[in-house]
Protein backbone atom coordinates (compact mmCIF):
# COMPACT_ATOMS: atom_id res chain seq x y z
CA UNK A 1 0.00 0.00 0.00
CA UNK A 2 1.24 3.54 -1.00
CA UNK A 3 -0.40 6.57 0.79
CA UNK A 4 0.94 10.02 0.92
CA UNK A 5 0.81 12.73 3.79
CA UNK A 6 -0.19 16.91 3.19
CA UNK A 7 -1.10 19.30 5.35
CA UNK A 8 -3.58 21.97 4.20
CA UNK A 9 -5.43 24.38 6.71
CA UNK A 10 -4.27 22.89 9.00
CA UNK A 11 -5.25 19.60 8.71
CA UNK A 12 -3.25 16.44 8.25
CA UNK A 13 -4.72 14.71 5.26
CA UNK A 14 -3.49 11.22 4.27
CA UNK A 15 -4.25 10.00 0.88
CA UNK A 16 -4.38 5.70 0.92
CA UNK A 17 -3.87 4.23 -1.86
CA UNK A 18 -4.02 0.46 -3.58
CA UNK A 19 -5.32 -1.76 -0.94
CA UNK A 20 -5.57 -2.17 2.37
CA UNK A 21 -4.67 -5.69 4.00
CA UNK A 22 -2.99 -7.92 6.41
CA UNK A 23 -0.05 -6.95 4.33
CA UNK A 24 -0.10 -3.37 4.24
CA UNK A 25 -1.98 -2.37 6.94
CA UNK A 26 1.30 -2.27 9.33
CA UNK A 27 3.38 0.48 7.99
CA UNK A 28 0.18 2.80 7.41
CA UNK A 29 -1.36 2.06 10.75
CA UNK A 30 2.35 2.99 12.76
CA UNK A 31 2.35 6.19 10.61
CA UNK A 32 -1.10 7.20 11.85
CA UNK A 33 -0.79 6.35 15.54
CA UNK A 34 2.20 8.86 15.54
CA UNK A 35 0.03 11.73 13.91
CA UNK A 36 -2.01 11.09 16.72
CA UNK A 37 0.47 12.18 19.40
CA UNK A 38 0.64 15.52 17.87
CA UNK A 39 -0.97 18.63 19.62
CA UNK A 40 -4.05 20.12 18.27
CA UNK A 41 -3.76 17.49 15.42
CA UNK A 42 -7.09 17.03 13.10
CA UNK A 43 -6.50 14.07 10.40
CA UNK A 44 -8.30 13.40 7.06
CA UNK A 45 -8.30 10.38 5.98
CA UNK A 46 -8.81 10.21 1.49
CA UNK A 47 -9.77 7.11 0.10
CA UNK A 48 -10.36 7.14 -3.33
CA UNK A 49 -7.71 5.30 -4.61
CA UNK A 50 -8.36 2.23 -2.41
CA UNK A 51 -8.98 -0.50 -4.57
CA UNK A 52 -9.07 -3.36 -1.90
CA UNK A 53 -9.72 -2.81 1.70
CA UNK A 54 -10.28 -6.51 4.24
CA UNK A 55 -10.86 -7.18 7.72
CA UNK A 56 -7.52 -6.15 8.37
CA UNK A 57 -7.97 -2.55 6.86
CA UNK A 58 -11.38 -2.62 8.28
CA UNK A 59 -9.94 -3.28 11.97
CA UNK A 60 -6.92 -0.89 11.52
CA UNK A 61 -9.45 2.14 10.87
CA UNK A 62 -11.54 1.71 13.23
CA UNK A 63 -8.96 1.09 16.11
CA UNK A 64 -7.75 4.46 14.69
CA UNK A 65 -10.79 5.81 15.01
CA UNK A 66 -10.97 4.73 18.81
CA UNK A 67 -7.99 5.95 19.22
CA UNK A 68 -9.08 9.17 17.83
CA UNK A 69 -12.12 9.66 19.70
CA UNK A 70 -10.43 8.89 23.01
CA UNK A 71 -7.92 11.48 22.45
CA UNK A 72 -10.39 14.20 21.31
CA UNK A 73 -8.85 14.16 17.84
CA UNK A 74 -11.78 15.07 15.02
CA UNK A 75 -11.02 11.74 12.62
CA UNK A 76 -13.15 12.55 9.12
CA UNK A 77 -12.81 10.00 5.89
CA UNK A 78 -13.67 11.31 2.33
CA UNK A 79 -13.95 10.50 -1.12
CA UNK A 80 -14.51 6.72 -0.60
CA UNK A 81 -13.73 4.56 -3.26
CA UNK A 82 -16.22 2.00 -4.51
CA UNK A 83 -14.64 -0.86 -2.34
CA UNK A 84 -14.20 0.87 0.38
CA UNK A 85 -17.95 2.46 0.53
CA UNK A 86 -19.63 -0.98 -0.07
CA UNK A 87 -17.45 -2.66 3.18
CA UNK A 88 -18.46 0.44 5.25
CA UNK A 89 -22.76 -0.31 4.43
CA UNK A 90 -21.68 -3.87 5.02
CA UNK A 91 -20.07 -3.75 8.15
CA UNK A 92 -22.79 -0.86 9.22
CA UNK A 93 -19.51 1.24 9.74
CA UNK A 94 -20.91 3.90 7.89
CA UNK A 95 -22.41 6.01 10.96
CA UNK A 96 -19.64 5.54 13.29
CA UNK A 97 -17.33 7.85 10.99
CA UNK A 98 -17.71 10.96 9.46
CA UNK A 99 -17.58 10.53 5.92
CA UNK A 100 -17.93 12.82 3.02
CA UNK A 101 -18.02 13.00 -0.69
CA UNK A 102 -15.31 15.26 -1.54
CA UNK A 103 -12.16 16.17 0.38
CA UNK A 104 -13.26 20.24 0.23
CA UNK A 105 -16.89 19.07 2.06
CA UNK A 106 -14.54 17.69 5.28
CA UNK A 107 -12.31 20.52 5.15
CA UNK A 108 -14.81 22.77 5.58
CA UNK A 109 -16.44 20.44 8.24
CA UNK A 110 -13.35 20.79 10.73
CA UNK A 111 -14.55 24.53 10.85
Amino acid sequence: MAYSHRVVSGIDIVDIQDSMDLYSVPDLKKFCRNLTHKEGIKILLVLSKVHFLDSSGLGMLTNLFFECQQKGIPLKLANLSAEAKRLFVLTKLENNFHIYETEEDAIKSFR
